[in-house]
């Protein structure tokens, strides 16, 4: 495992878990099992998951001490007044039967996101709160983050092949702030996995296109948080620590870039605003 340091001192590895729409508890505990098993130390939720509950009871059945993995959950905006903030706060940590978070997201830009950034700060202090990020923050939003106080560890970003977003990233690399990538596959759409560099990679180094798209992003300094239900994938996903890309790799990788996007734009307020009232 390749490790990162934020700005706060804190060290995350290069790779963890992904947990968006697994819902089932069943199921939780299934991949949660699978990905423990196959090394993983690092958890990525959210309370607008609906799993964050399944995913304690899972963790707490597991017999693993919280030393051994660390815990990432979000906060809504629809939260983001003091006192909500506090509220779901607390709710996390009850339901992942936790007396601190390792990782705490804003998960999006949103109206009071200043006074729930507050919170975290005060939450850090107490050291109920290890360390206090941002999910979906684009530049401008995150400068005036920078206004309100402590300068956020992490900003987690739609971010794969097909969606590179060098000037985003190049502005946090300036700011020392780690770039987290969510759906790094890009969910297999498109047909990636089927572009000619990709496969010609993959047959160089004897590995599989989905892993020569995730070491892509941790040469790049980019944590990785891929989701899977599936054992083998679980343990093919992490298998990415036992070789590097060259420059003439990366380079070859970043043709594939076409600046798109799957999911909501951050900076489109019709959708901020929706996210608010959800």
């Amino acid at each position: 495992m390749k490790y990162f340091t934020l700005n706060d001192g804190i060290k995350v590895p290069a790779l963890g878990l992904g947990t968006y729409k697994i819902e089932d508890e069943g199921e939780v505990e299934r991949v949660i099992n699978a990905a423990l098993g196959a090394g993983y130390e690092y958890i990525d939720t959210a309370k607008y998951y609906n799993n964050e509950e399944f995913i304690g009871k899972a963790l707490e059945k597991s017999g693993k001490n919280h030393k051994e993995y660390m815990i990432a959950t979000k906060i809504w905006p629809s939260d983001f007044s003091s006192d909500k903030t506090k509220r779901a706060i607390e709710d996390s940590l009850k339901k992942l039967r936790l007396d601190y978070i390792d990782i705490l997201h804003l998960h999006w830009y949103g109206q009071d996101f200043d006074q729930a950034w507050k919170v975290f700060m005060d939450y850090k202090d107490q050291g109920i709160i290890k360390s206090i990020a941002v999910c979906n923050f684009m530049p401008s939003q995150l400068n005036e983050l920078l206004n309100v106080g402590e300068k956020p560890s992490m900003d987690q970003l739609e971010s794969h092949l097909y969606l590179q977003d060098t000037e985003t990233k190049i502005f946090l690399d300036e700011n020392n702030i780690n770039h987290q990538a969510w759906s790094p596959l890009a969910r297999a759409r498109d047909g990636i996995f089927e572009e000619k560099v990709l496969k010609e990679l993959a047959s160089k180094y004897k590995k599989t296109p989905a892993q020569i798209a995730l070491r892509w992003h941790v040469e790049r300094g980019t944590m990785v948080i891929p989701k899977s239900v599936h054992e083998e994938r679980i343990k093919e996903n992490i298998d990415i620590f036992d070789f590097s890309l060259d420059q003439e790799d990366m380079h070859a990788l970043s043709s594939l870039d076409k600046k798109k996007r799957y999911s909501n734009d951050p900076l489109d307020k019709q959708w901020l605003e929706k996210a608010r009232n959800m």
